[in-house]
């Protein structure tokens, strides 16, 4: 299935401003199932120099380098056409077979890789919230993950929150409510709990055509015989043809779309703009 794939981010600043090195996670993932066939930026003003990069976690990313003279607005568009191919999403096998049912076990090369996927200390209320999926599912892999999905989907309050980092899980259980990206870092900590690897993917869904689009979050959760996959909290989905990646991380904040300072006093704003259509 082709997408075409727009966003736009524009700054505006009260007063000109130096921008320092700015670091954009803003080109498609490419990997199994999602091919790049073409890519586009335009950003201004002209950076002096643009380096497209892998970043410590294997993510494209552009870091951009400005020659030092002051602006009052910061513009980036993007355009990308993909491919993704990734079908039918339960196409994966739990292996070996007693992986199947909590807790799972990871090899030893792979309990070591994972570590940064992995977390010993998480809130008590995580933990219970967790262990209480976890028993409704009667201890098995997959139904926990389905089901976690459905019961955040079904029993919290979505809200668009476009500015600001991801709440902490604790924070989200707390409020029953929240935006993707605080369900995706729920979700990835409930999954935690119960010793799988996961981690926050930031990327773009195609849902209706007549709802406004906005950039979106889900979880990649790693199973022992079918590596990451994704499951989408906010849309109760395991991620398919209509999740287009951008980046994934254990930590939420090194994955927005743009990431740097300025030097100046000048207050900023911002402006974004997504677009997801099917080819």
């Amino acid at each position: 299935m082709l997408f075409r794939l727009s966003h736009a981010l524009c700054y505006t600043y009260e007063a000109p401003v130096l921008l320092a090195p700015q670091l954009l996670h803003l080109h498609p993932r490419p990997g199994l199932h999602l091919h790049v066939s073409s890519y586009a930026l335009q950003i201004s003003p002209q950076p002096s120099q643009v380096v497209l990069k892998l970043d410590a976690e294997g993510n494209p990313c552009h870091l951009l380098w400005f020659a030092g003279t002051p602006t009052d607005r910061l513009s980036i568009q993007m355009q990308a056409t993909v491919e993704n191919t990734l079908g039918n999403v339960f196409d994966f096998v739990i292996y070996p077979f007693e992986n199947q049912q909590l807790p799972v076990t990871y090899t030893p090369e792979e309990q070591h890789l994972l570590q940064l996927y992995l977390k010993d200390s998480l809130p008590a209320e995580v933990h219970s919230f967790a262990a209480r999926q976890a028993a409704e599912a009667n201890g098995q892999t997959l139904p926990f993950l389905t089901g976690l999905n459905q019961t955040i989907r079904r029993s919290f309050h979505y809200e668009i929150r476009e500015e600001g980092p991801a709440r902490l899980p604790a924070e989200t259980l707390a409020l029953r409510s929240g935006s993707c990206r605080d369900y995706a870092v729920l979700y990835a900590a409930c999954c935690q709990a119960q010793g799988l690897a996961a981690r926050f993917v930031s990327g773009y869904y195609h849902g209706s055509p007549d709802e406004p689009q906005y950039l979106h979050a889900w979880a990649e959760v790693y199973l022992p015989g079918a590596g990451w996959r994704g499951f989408d909290p906010t849309q109760n989905l395991v991620a398919g043809l209509h999740h287009l990646p951008l980046a994934a991380s254990a930590l939420p904040e090194r994955v927005s779309p743009l990431t740097g300072v300025y030097r100046g006093e000048a207050a900023s704003r911002l402006q974004a703009m997504v677009q997801v259509n099917r080819l």
